[in-house]
C-alpha cells in the first residue's frame, strides 16, 4: 500500500491558505475552524513573534468511575530569525524542551541533559515548533462538527484588536464526520453532549489570541462506553516582540549519537507503513535498502549484546509498536494525522 492510499497519516494533506474572513468566522463554524487548524507556521508569519501558552485537561470515565486523567501545558516563545523554545509538561512527569537559535536544534526530555545538532531536515524545526501548538486543531476537530457560534463584538486581548466569539452546542448538531482511516473509525460514533467557550480571533490575521473550550463528548471502543471531559485554554502574549532565544551553556549539552544501523533496517522494514527517518540534505527520504550482515568479530560481537543507545528525540519504533496503547489527549499529536481521541 503506498503512502497515499494511507491517508494523511503518512502524507499531510495540503490545505488553502487565504486570509481568515474574521467576521464570517464570528457565525460560521467552518470559517472559525479553518482559523483554529491553520498551520502554525503560517499564523506565525502573518501575526508576528509572540509567546504563547497552551493547557489542556482530559478525563475519561466509564460508567462513573475515572478510567484515565491528564493535563498538560505547553509553551512557546519566538525569537527573531525563525528562532524558538518549546517546552512541554504533563500530569504524568514527561516532558520535552526545544531550542532552536541559530541554525541549530538543542533537545532534551524533561530532568535530561541537552543534545545539540544541526536539523536533519530544512522543515524538522518547523514541524518541532508546530508539535506544541497541536493541542488547538485536535481539540477543535474533536468538538467542531457540533458548535453554534454568536459574535460578541470587539474586544482587547494582549494589546490587540480581537473579535470575541462565543461558542456552544448546536441544538441541531450534526453526526460525526466520516473517518477515511480504519484506526479511527470508532470516532464516528462519538457525540458532543455539553459545550461552552469563548474564542478570541485578531480582527487583522485571524490568529486566535485566547481560546477557552469545556466540552462533554461520549464515545464507545471495544463494545465499551466513555464519557470525555475536555478543556483547553490558550492566550497569546508579549505579541510582536520578539523574545531573546540563547543557546544553552556548553556544560549542558552532551554529544548527539550518530544514527545506527537499526535505522536502516527500520527503513526498509516499515516501506509503505511509515516515512523512513533517514533524509537527504534537502529533506527527501533516503531510499530504503537491506544492509548487508558483516561477520561480526570479537568487538563487534560484543557490542551487540549491550542495547543499542537511542537518540532523545528518535524512540525506538519496535518499542513503540509494542507499547500499550492509552487513551490519548488531545494535546499529545506526535505527527500530522496521527490518531486522536
Amino acid at each position: 500500500m503506498s503512502d497515499e492510499q494511507l491517508g494523511n497519516l503518512v502524507v499531510e494533506p495540503k490545505r488553502a491558505d487565504t486570509k481568515i474572513d474574521v467576521a464570517r468566522a464570528a457565525t460560521e463554524p467552518a470559517e472559525l475552524g479553518r482559523a483554529l487548524t491553520r498551520p502554525y507556521e503560517k499564523l506565525l508569519a502573518d501575526f508576528g513573534p509572540h509567546a504563547i501558552t497552551i493547557k489542556t485537561q482530559t478525563v475519561v470515565d466509564e460508567a462513573g468511575k475515572p478510567v484515565s486523567e491528564l493535563s498538560d501545558e505547553a509553551t512557546l516563545e519566538n525569537g527573531e530569525r525563525g528562532a524558538y523554545r518549546g517546552v512541554y509538561t504533563n500530569s504524568a512527569d514527561y516532558g520535552r524542551e526545544v531550542i532552536y537559535a541559530g541554525g541549530k536544534l538543542y533537545l532534551r526530555p524533561r530532568y535530561q541533559r541537552w543534545h545539540g545538532r544541526s536539523p536533519e531536515t530544512a522543515n524538522e524545526p518547523v514541524e518541532l515548533r508546530a508539535s506544541f501548538y497541536g493541542a488547538i486543531p485536535a481539540t477543535w476537530d474533536l468538538v467542531g462538527y457540533a458548535t453554534e457560534l454568536t459574535d460578541r463584538g470587539v474586544v482587547q486581548v494582549a494589546g490587540r484588536n480581537g473579535r470575541k466569539i462565543e461558542v456552544k452546542l448546536s441544538p441541531s448538531a450534526s453526526k460525526a464526520p466520516r473517518e477515511a482511516l480504519a484506526q479511527r473509525k470508532w470516532r464516528e460514533g462519538r457525540s458532543v453532549e455539553a459545550l461552552v467557550g469563548n474564542v478570541v480571533l485578531d480582527a487583522d490575521t485571524g490568529a486566535p489570541l485566547s481560546i477557552e473550550l469545556d466540552a462533554k463528548l461520549g464515545f464507545s471502543r471495544d463494545g465499551r462506553s466513555f464519557v470525555m471531559k475536555v478543556k483547553l485554554q490558550s492566550a497569546i502574549a508579549s505579541a510582536g516582540q520578539a523574545a531573546a532565544i540563547a543557546a544553552p551553556p556548553e556544560g549542558e549539552v552532551v554529544a548527539t549519537p550518530g544514527r545506527l544501523r537499526e535505522v536502516d533496517d527500520r527503513d526498509y522494514l516499515l516501506q509503505g507503513i511509515a516515512p523512513p527517518i533517514r533524509k537527504n540534505p534537502d529533506g527527501t527520504a533516503v531510499a530504503p535498502a537491506p544492509v548487508p550482515a558483516g561477520p561480526p568479530d570479537d568487538k563487534s560481537k560484543a557490542s551487540s549484546d549491550k542495547p543499542a543507545p537511542k537518540s532523545p528525540d528518535k524512540p525506538d519504533a519496535k518499542a513503540k509498536s509494542d507499547a500499550p496503547k492509552p487513551e490519548k489527549s488531545p494535546s499529545e499529536k506526535p505527527a500530522a494525522g496521527a490518531d486522536k481521541p
